[in-house]
């Protein structure tokens, strides 16, 4: 986010020059994808983003925030494994 602009996608259906939030136009720019399907992949994408903060590529604030969305996705991501190999044990027998 920079100054209530918004990155955005580009399947993004919102209409073009509008943030979603707000009448500013939108900087219209690539985001990046990441994967992020394990908490490893997670990790990658953080030490991606600390690389770009300290070079300056992104706003410190910025990759704070990012940063900060990741850890819940991380967060989200161990605990369904965690609930996956409990529901596993549960099927096998063990209580």
């Amino acid at each position: 986010m920079e100054n209530g602009n918004f990155l955005i996608d580009e399947d993004d259906d919102t209409p073009a020059g509008k943030g979603p939030l707000c009448d500013t136009p939108r900087k219209s720019y690539r985001s990046h994808r990441a994967k992020l399907q394990t908490v490893t992949d997670c990790a990658h994408e953080a030490a991606r983003l600390y690389r770009e903060a300290r070079a300056g590529k992104i706003k410190v604030e910025d990759a704070s925030r990012l940063g900060n969305l990741l850890s819940i996705v991380s967060r989200m991501l161990g605990d369904s494994e965690i609930e996956k190999r409990i529901e596993a044990l549960e099927q096998k027998g063990w209580h």
